[in-house]
This record gives structure tokens, C-alpha cells and sequence, in this order.
């Protein structure tokens, strides 16, 4: 089986969610016997960096990358804003990249193309022009619900104006784009569900994000959780409002019951807005060096989502490692989690401060949680089990 992997950036290094969603799909296919390609555009804001990848890896996938200029030009914003076509989209798609990919499709015989998110979809037509693949979308959020959330939370009339304008946009294109595809591989039932609620007529099957596990348990449980953390890439605006009512909303409640909590911040391009306050209990450390490193301290971890669709990559991670979570119904979306078995859920500012609290005077009760949940991510994100039911399903296709 031969298959054609367009990424919107690069899986490796693997710096967030998503990263890791698409590279487990490379590793998972290797893996299957399958003939796996991967073409990747190069961006300002996630630019290839070949230096950071291991030699084999690069000669095993075949690995082809092209830069394209995503930058936000005003005219252009307004040009699309006028005419109603997604500039979200527009941004990806290069006439240059159209031509390279032509070219290596005509090259090459592939069975399956599976394009890494709605921002490679502009490519479709070229595809179907060159090639007889299935063409495969592997959508890691409802795109459009993201920015709908994002113009819902925005304070200023005018952003969240603009947002919504793009969210509509983004919307028909996404509606658009879904019955011209051969299938849909969303990552959570919740997308698959509203993708069917969007008119889509095309099989789907559900492959959520895996992670390879050692044959044993190999997860110590800490005894005392002694601060609370979040971990994310702060480039991703749902994170940072996220973190931004963390601090503001939920944090203060967490001191006025307990004066010694401290908060770690931490994840890649951290907003000047959050800094170290002492006083208040607050680290921010920014980017760390090591993700697997940083999940073995002793603290609760928290996914304070409230916009955003798909699957919380990080959940799945912090969990297996053996974290105590305290998060919003959409941070452990897709996850199946029970609230007070898996992790300790909660919307509210008051609740989720509650959450924590919880969590931090009772260590008997973090234990619990985290028993569970490694026993549910274990059982339920197997990245060699779900890579199976992919490979099955693209044979029946």
C-alpha cells in the first residue's frame, strides 16, 4: 500500500498536538508494511528543520518539503474578506506547491493520499487531476468550531466581528470540501458526528491519536502532588485564553483557599502577558527541553479549554504519564473519560478551582485518578491497535 502524507507542517520535531497526531500516522503506517511519502510546507511559523531529523527517518518516508509564505498581508485579508473566500485557507495553497506535487504524484503510483488537515485541502484538484488515489482527509478539529469559539470569547466588537466573518468562511469551505474527498479520518466520534451533521456522505472512520507502550506498566505514582501545571504550545489561541482564565479566574480561588499553591506555565512561544509572580504563586517557564522530562514532576496537570474541537494530544500524554488532570469538558474531549474516575471535569471558574483544591489536600484521591486513568489510556490509545483499524479501513475503501 502506497500512501502520499501532506502535512500543513512539519511532523518532526514533533513540537505540539499536532505534530505528534500526524507523525503517529507515519510511524503506525511504517510500521503496517505500508509505502509511506511525506511532503511537507515549510512556513515562517513552522519552518523544516532537517537538522533536527534523524537520517533514516528522512530516507524512509521519503521526505519532500516546499516553502510557503502563510504570512497575514493586510490587502490580501481584505481582498478575501470582500469576496468571501477563506484566507485561512488561501494562506496554505502555493501555485508552485500545486506544480511539485503534480509532478511527484504523475511520478509516483499511489493508492491512498491522506492530506493532514482542512489547510492542504486546496490541493484536491490537482490531485484528482494527476492521480487515481484515494484521496483521504485527516481532520484533527472541526476547523471552523475553533474560530467560532475564538470570536464567542473575544472581548473586542470589532475581533470578534472579524473572527466571525472568517469562521463563515472557513465553514462553507469545510462543508464544501467534505464530499469531495473519498473518506474522512477525524480524530474524536464528537468530529465524526458533526461532520455528519455538515452533510458528510462519505464513509469515515474514527482514528484517534495512539501512543506506543512499553509491554509493562512502567509508570511510577507519586505520592504527593505538591504544584499545578499547564503545558501547551501558547501559539495556539484557544490555549491561550485558556491559560488567560486559569490565571485570572480560576487561579485566585485556588489562593484564597490554599495561600501556598504554586502554578507552573510552561510550552513554546509564551505570551509576554504571562509572567513569574511570586507572590501569587505563578512560574512561567516558557519552553522546556524536554516534554517527557517535565511530565515526571510531581504535579497536577490542567486543560482549561473552552474553545477548539479534536482531540487534546497532551491529555492523552500527561495522563499516560501518570498526571492527576483537572480539565473543562472539551479538553478531555474524545478521551472517554469518566469525571471523579479519570480526571476531575468541571466548565466553571468556581468548580474547577474546586477541582484543584481537590486534588492538591488529597493525595489518596489524585492516586485514584491516576491509576485510572493510565489504565484507560492504555487501554484505549494504542497507536499499533488504532493504526490496524486504519490500514483495514483503507483496504475496504
Amino acid at each position: 500500500m502506497r500512501v502520499l502524507q501532506i502535512c500543513p507542517k512539519p511532523p518532526r520535531p514533533s513540537i505540539d498536538g499536532g505534530c505528534l497526531a500526524m507523525d503517529a500516522i507515519t510511524t503506525g503506517l511504517l510500521e503496517a508494511g505500508c509505502d509511506v511519502r511525506v511532503l511537507v510546507t515549510s512556513t515562517h511559523k513552522h519552518p523544516v528543520k532537517i537538522e533536527e531529523m534523524h537520517e533514516d527517518y528522512l530516507k524512509s518516508v521519503g521526505f519532500n518539503s516546499f516553502n510557503v509564505d502563510t504570512r497575514i498581508k493586510p490587502l490580501s485579508a481584505l481582498k478575501h474578506l470582500i469576496t468571501g473566500v477563506s484566507y485561512n485557507i488561501s494562506r496554505f495553497h502555493s501555485p508552485e506547491l500545486d506544480a511539485e506535487l503534480e509532478k511527484l504524484i504523475v511520478e509516483s503510483d499511489f493508492d491512498f493520499i491522506i492530506l493532514e488537515s482542512l489547510y492542504t485541502a486546496s490541493y484536491i484538484e490537482t490531485i484528482r487531476k494527476a492521480s487515481k488515489a484515494k484521496i483521504i482527509l485527516r481532520a484533527h478539529n472541526v476547523e471552523h468550531q475553533i474560530w467560532e469559539g475564538l470570536a464567542d470569547k473575544s472581548t473586542s466588537w470589532l475581533k470578534r466581528w472579524y473572527i466571525g466573518k472568517l469562521s463563515q468562511q472557513l465553514k462553507s469551505y469545510e462543508i464544501q470540501r467534505l464530499n469531495v474527498v473519498d473518506a474522512i479520518i477525524p480524530i474524536t466520534d464528537e468530529d465524526a458526528e458533526a461532520f455528519k451533521r455538515l452533510g458528510a456522505d462519505v464513509p469515515i472512520n474514527v482514528s484517534a491519536y495512539g501512543l506506543n507502550f512499553p509491554e509493562e506498566n512502567s509508570v511510577s505514582i507519586i505520592q504527593e502532588y505538591d504544584h499545578v501545571f499547564h503545558f501547551g504550545s501558547m501559539d495556539w489561541e484557544p490555549n491561550v485564553q485558556g491559560v488567560r482564565w486559569l490565571v485570572m479566574e480560576v487561579w485566585p480561588i485556588v489562593r484564597e483557599k490554599l495561600p501556598k499553591a504554586r502554578l507552573v506555565l510552561a510550552g513554546r512561544n509564551m505570551p509576554q502577558e504571562f509572567t513569574t509572580d511570586l507572590a501569587q504563586g505563578i512560574t512561567v517557564l516558557g519552553e522546556v527541553a524536554d516534554a517527557a522530562d517535565f511530565l515526571k514532576r510531581p504535579g497536577i496537570m490542567t486543560i482549561p479549554l473552552h474553545s477548539g474541537s479534536g482531540m487534546r494530544v497532551k491529555a492523552v500524554e500527561g495522563m499516560e504519564a501518570g498526571k492527576p488532570t483537572v480539565s473543562t469538558q472539551l479538553g478531555v474531549c474524545g478521551l472517554g473519560v469518566a469525571n471523579g474516575k479519570h480526571a476531575l471535569i468541571a466548565d466553571d471558574a468556581a468548580g474547577f478551582a474546586s477541582n484543584i483544591i481537590i486534588l492538591l489536600e488529597d493525595s489518596e484521591k489524585a492516586r485514584y485518578i491516576v491509576k485510572n486513568g493510565v489504565q484507560h489510556i492504555r487501554e484505549n490509545f494504542s497507536n499499533k491497535e488504532i493504526i490496524m483499524k486504519l490500514v483495514e479501513f483503507l483496504r475496504q475503501l
